[in-house]
């Protein structure tokens, strides 16, 4: 009894110091993972100055969702705290890395999800903006670097063990990072199918995924993204109704959190019609492919 009991110890130890040697490895990794340098390529922008490219940029802030994380100033905030990492907004005003941003900065932090460093941005979603197209870019920087400057102290973002061992995994939580060059030209903006696909193509792909398909949620807790085109078929009342409210045709009221209708809401009527036009020709654009 006593042999077993010595062995069975043994086995335990060796088990533990297993994990305790994994586990240090693995946070090695991680580590390495968040602080790696990516270079990616970024696109020469002549950012405009005249009102109405400031006035676009100021609506493309909005239904981008730039102040739900950064805030109604765009001065940053503190989006979450303990489990992988305290998540940080930075602020975006020439008070904070608004002041130090020169364009490529802001072009690499925005359609590539790579800060001034070079590393990863930590939940920046590069790949719902990886598709805006140059001059959209240029307006929205335009926009950026005229906000006035908000003094705000925030604490850095900070990984956690578990945000370091996450990051070594296929669930790097650096961020995801875009390499191939953005679009240099987008359709004008307006109740066309093109200009809806073009809005598909980056903001509801994200998480739609490719060919707005459906997928399945990465953060964990979210519902899985459902298949865009029988929300293609709904009425154009009902369509602009779920998009500015966030009620569905059957009632059900979808969470911000995780289907962004409090930035289409800020859309204009136009720009919600080129999305919806869009999607009612999926069903016929995928029999014909099929």
């Amino acid at each position: 009894m006593r042999t077993v009991l010595k062995w069975a110890g043994i086995v335990v130890g060796a088990l533990v110091l297993f994990v305790v040697i994994g586990g240090f490895v693995a946070s090695r990794v991680g580590a390495a993972n968040i602080a790696e340098v990516h270079d990616v390529p970024v696109a020469t922008l002549a950012i405009p100055t005249d009102s109405a490219a400031l006035a676009r940029g100021a609506h493309l802030a909005g239904i981008y969702g730039c102040q739900d994380c950064h805030g109604a100033d765009l001065s940053g905030q503190v989006m979450g705290e303990g489990g992988p990492a305290r998540i940080v907004a930075s602020n975006l005003t020439p008070a904070g890395i608004g002041g130090e941003y020169e364009p490529a900065d802001w072009d690499r932090a925005i359609r590539h999800g790579v800060g001034i460093d070079g590393t990863a941005l930590f939940v920046m979603p590069s790949g719902a903006y990886h598709h805006v197209s140059d001059t959209e870019a240029a307006a929205l920087i335009a926009y950026l670097e005229a906000l006035p400057p908000v003094e705000k102290d925030l604490p850095p973002m900070e990984y956690t063990l578990l945000g370091k061992l996450l990051a070594a995994g296929p669930l790097n939580l650096a961020g995801g990072v875009y390499a191939d060059p953005a679009p240099a030209t987008s359709p004008a903006p307006g109740a066309t199918i093109a200009y809806g696909e073009y809005v598909a193509s980056g903001m509801c792909a994200y998480c739609h995924g490719e060919g707005l398909v459906g997928k399945e949620p990465e953060q964990p807790g979210a519902p899985p993204a459902p298949d865009l085109a029988a929300s293609g078929q709904w009425t154009p009342e009902q369509f602009h109704q779920a998009l500015t409210t966030g009620v569905t045709p059957s009632g059900h009221q979808m969470n911000p959190e995780f289907m962004p209708w409090t930035a289409t809401a800020r859309m204009t009527h136009d720009e919600r019609e080129g999305l919806r036009l869009y999607l009612a020709t999926l069903a016929d654009r995928r029999a014909a492919d099929a």
